[in-house]
C-alpha cells in the first residue's frame, strides 16, 4: 500500500510538471486557430493561448521559442510533426534569454503569424458613454500599429498605446497607463440615423480588467 502510494504521488508530480506550449498568434483565422489548437491537444500538449502578447516583427512565421538549457528532443520532435500537418509554413527556433519571451523550464512559447488581410480601422471612433462607465472617450488608431484614447472630463487625459490584429475581426492593445492588456472587436453594423439606415463601424471592448476601460465599452462612427 506504501509503494503504491508512493508511486501514484510521483505519477501526480510528472502530470503536474508537463511542459505548456503557449500559443500566440496574429492574422490567423479563428478556423485555422482552433484547428491548431485541438491538434495540439489530441497529441497530449497542453496548450494556453496567450493574450496581448505581440509577435517581434523579427520572427520568422512559424517560431518555437525555449529557453537555452530546454533540450527535451522527443517533445520537439512530436511539436514539429503536430505544426507541418497544419502546414502553418517552416519551423524556427529561437533560444531566448528575454525576460518577455522567455519561457521556464521545459515549457515552449509557439508564435504563428498567419497570412489572413490585415484589419482595416477605422481612423477615429466615438464611445458610448452609457457603455463606458458614463465617461467621453475618443478612440483613434494611428500609423505604426498605435492607437489613443482621450476621455475628456473637465481636462482630456489621454492613453496612448500599440495593438496588433490576432483575427480578420479582432485586436490586441497594450496601453502605457493601463493595468493590463485589452481585446478589441470590430464590426460592421446597421444603426437608425435622422437620415435613414446608416452603416457604422463598432468596435467594442471584449476582455479588460481595467477600470478605465471596462468590457462592454463601445466606440462607434456612422459612415453618411
Amino acid at each position: 500500500m506504501k509503494w503504491f502510494l508512493l508511486l501514484s504521488a510521483f505519477s501526480l508530480l510528472i502530470g503536474c510538471s508537463s511542459p505548456t506550449v503557449f500559443l500566440t498568434t496574429e492574422r490567423l483565422s479563428q478556423y485555422d486557430r482552433e484547428k491548431l489548437i485541438t491538434a495540439l491537444s489530441d497529441n497530449g500538449f497542453k496548450v494556453k493561448t496567450t493574450s496581448g502578447v505581440m509577435i517581434p516583427e523579427a520572427f520568422p512565421d512559424v517560431v518555437v521559442a525555449t529557453n537555452p538549457a530546454n533540450e527535451n528532443l522527443k517533445f520537439f520532435n512530436q511539436l514539429e510533426q503536430v505544426i507541418r500537418q497544419q502546414k502553418l509554413g517552416s519551423i524556427s527556433y529561437q533560444k531566448l534569454y528575454q525576460q518577455k519571451h522567455y519561457y521556464k523550464g521545459r515549457n515552449v512559447g509557439l508564435y504563428v503569424r498567419g497570412n489572413a488581410p490585415e484589419l482595416k480601422l477605422p481612423p477615429v471612433l466615438r464611445g458610448n458613454a452609457q457603455t463606458c462607465n458614463n465617461q467621453r472617450m475618443i478612440l483613434e488608431f494611428k500609423s505604426n500599429k498605435r492607437l489613443n484614447i482621450d476621455v475628456e472630463a473637465e481636462k482630456i487625459t489621454s492613453y496612448t498605446g500599440s495593438y496588433k490584429s490576432v483575427l480578420p475581426d479582432t485586436i490586441y492593445a497594450n496601453f502605457e497607463s493601463l493595468e493590463s492588456p485589452v481585446t478589441l472587436r470590430l464590426a460592421k453594423v446597421s444603426v437608425k440615423t435622422y437620415a435613414g439606415m446608416k452603416t457604422a463601424d463598432k468596435i467594442v471592448v471584449t476582455k479588460s480588467s481595467n477600470k478605465m476601460l471596462t468590457e462592454g465599452c463601445e466606440f462607434m462612427i456612422i459612415h453618411y
